[in-house]
């Protein structure tokens, strides 16, 4: 079968089975003697047939026993192999289902760059489910068939005659069927898998952007999209069908078609005294003892070619490389001093198209360091390379004089507390969400860290206080304790290296004040990051870097930098300066034009 051409796929199916190979050699021995119990079955037949047209009625009581005998003996078998086999699958999809969420945890963040989040649902999901289909009974199934066929076949040719040539010759019809057909299958079948990516991305956006979608009265086109991306995948899983229909009915047809040329074969035999009743009847079980599992292994390709579109899904996934590959004898950090050296620091995530290039700083142990710049200048590319999420693509950044590379990444990222800009908040208890990257954090570190953080405050005052379930996303949490929550997580790590994402640029100024205070306990003593798209958050920091077109154009004190008339941050200060003025000392403002269906209308406003 064409799936079988593909030997990856096999060789993945059967990795998955390794761990359970002991059930498998039980259920495989099992379908052995189901195999031979087929055997009996017409060489019986021929005897009650021949004995009964003797009229030697004495013996058919016998061999009715025999047959019932056999036919128990094959309902036996069938569930002992079952039972062998029934946890295979499951176990299998169990197994699959964590090394996919193993991997996806350990991936780089390239991937998740360039795949939805939908299509990646799509394979812990809808793939997994293929491939337990394909797994649970299926497989054995052919086996069974196969063997079934290939002991039918030997039956037939050693009773010799014509009759069971012809039928044996039948056989090679169903796999030219089987061969033809089933390559339209895996065709169409990745393409199903395509388009089901394309729906379980668009669901996914719309889940997360739900409120967006109502607030938008939104509802009506998005059911509108999503059926239209419903439809595009049905095409293609309707020719599925209708290929793997045509396929059964042409098993089913050339089997009809070999029946019907055994009787006629049998019945010419009979009136020419070459062969008895019984004989015929016998040979005729046998047809149909071979006919039967033909027939079938033509459904179980189609099923075969639509897993293993999946089985590959899943194989390139779990091939994907680990993000930040570990060094095979990884330098221990212990308790960082917290110096940071970027040293002619180059990359790209794309081939030729440097986000950062030769980037060259040094940080001293205890400094708040502001990135500052305008948008795509390099300034969170450079945290994630310091993060290790990426690579550089030349160049080496040291911590401690160590290069980070030679660090085992999970060790080196425990000792970086981030707050990034929207904070991330998993549906678990406020304690569970602060202590999250620290569990062995025990009580009273949550709540040290949670004073520290300003959020003792609203803690106490939830239903079950640290217990409380805050929601995915955090929605029960405003803007403001959303950020302090993640102050307080970092914390909690008691990390030397703090990496901050401009994180008051969404809060009134009360709550602003709250993170000033909470971030004041965070820095003290450790170094620090800040990515800063307000300059008037950072004018306190020790060194302002100033990047442009992935490149330090500038670097200095909020003082020397201003100084230079010329310079970008004078630029960028003065600039955001004039947005933020004009209406307090009652000049007038010029506004960007405002919008009007039939066209742009300049604004102006006085204070």
């Amino acid at each position: 079968m064409g799936l079988w051409d593909r030997g990856g796929t096999c060789r993945r199916v059967l990795g998955w089975i390794a761990p359970y190979r002991r059930r498998v050699a039980l259920a495989v021995a099992l379908t052995a003697l189901a195999c031979l119990l087929n055997l009996p079955t017409p060489w019986l037949i021929q005897r009650v047939v021949d004995r009964a047209a003797a009229g030697e009625v004495g013996a058919l009581p016998r061999f009715a026993a025999a047959l019932l005998a056999v036919v128990l003996s094959q309902a036996g078998v069938a569930l002992a192999v079952a039972r062998a086999i029934g946890p295979v699958g499951l176990g299998v999809v169990r197994d699959l289902r964590h090394r996919l969420y193993d991997r996806l945890q350990r991936i780089e963040m390239a991937y998740y760059d360039r795949t939805p989040a939908g299509a990646i649902l799509s394979r812990l999901t809808d793939d997994v489910d293929a491939v337990q289909a394909l797994i649970n009974g299926q497989t054995l199934a052919a086996l069974t068939d196969l063997g079934t066929m290939a002991v039918i076949a030997a039956a037939l040719l050693a009773r010799g005659g014509g009759i069971a040539a012809a039928v044996v010759v039948m056989v090679p019809l169903h796999a030219v069927a089987v061969r033809l057909v089933s390559r339209r299958i895996r065709a169409e079948s990745d393409e199903v898998r395509r388009r089901l990516d394309a729906i379980f991305g668009r669901l996914k956006e719309t889940l997360d952007g739900a409120l967006a979608v109502k607030a938008c009265a939104g509802e009506e086109s998005e059911v509108a999209a999503f059926s239209t991306r419903l439809a595009e995948a049905h095409a293609p899983r309707l020719r599925v069908g209708r290929l793997s229909a045509g396929l059964s009915n042409l098993g089913a047809a050339l089997g009809g078609v070999g029946g019907a040329a055994v009787f006629a074969a049998g019945a010419w035999a009979v009136v020419g005294g070459s062969m008895s009743p019984g004989q015929v009847v016998a040979t005729t079980a046998l047809a149909a003892l071979l006919f039967g599992p033909a027939a079938r292994l033509a459904d179980l390709a189609s099923l075969f070619q639509q897993a293993g579109a999946s089985v590959d899904r899943l194989g390139d996934l779990l091939d994907l490389d680990a993000d930040a590959p570990d060094p095979a004898r990884p330098v221990a950090i212990g308790r960082p001093v917290g110096k940071v050296e970027f040293d002619r620091v180059t990359f790209g995530y794309r081939p030729g198209r440097p986000a950062v290039a030769d980037i060259s700083l040094t940080v001293e142990p205890g400094m708040k360091v502001a990135l500052v710049g305008p948008t795509g200048c390099g300034k969170t590319t450079l945290m994630n390379l310091l993060l290790r999420f990426y690579e550089p693509t030349s160049g080496e950044i040291r911590l401690d004089g160590v290069p980070i590379g030679r660090h085992a990444a999970a060790e080196l990222r425990r000792q970086v507390g981030v707050v990034p800009q929207e904070p991330v908040v998993f549906r678990r208890s406020l304690a569970e969400n602060i202590r999250y990257g620290t569990p062995e954090a025990d009580a009273d570190r949550v709540e040290a860290a949670a004073r520290a953080a300003l959020v003792h405050g609203f803690a106490t005052a939830l239903p079950d206080g640290y217990a409380t379930i805050v929601g995915e996303g955090g929605h029960a949490l405003s803007q403001g304790e959303r950020q302090r929550l993640a102050i307080a997580r970092a914390l909690c790590k008691d990390p030397a290296l703090i990496v901050l994402d401009e994180a008051t640029s969404a809060l009134d100024p009360a709550g602003e004040a709250l993170i000033q205070a909470a971030l004041a306990n965070l820095l003290r003593g450790r170094t620090a990051f800040v990515v800063a798209h307000r300059l008037a958050t950072v004018t306190d920091a020790d060194l302002i870097v100033v990047l442009a077109g992935g490149r330090v154009v500038e670097a200095g004190t909020h003082e020397a930098l201003l100084a230079d008339a010329d310079g970008l941050y004078r630029r960028l200060h003065d600039h955001q300066e004039s947005l933020a003025g004009p209406v307090a000392d009652g000049r007038i403002l010029e506004l960007p034009p405002r919008f009007h269906p039939d066209g742009l209308v300049p604004g102006r406003v006085s204070a």
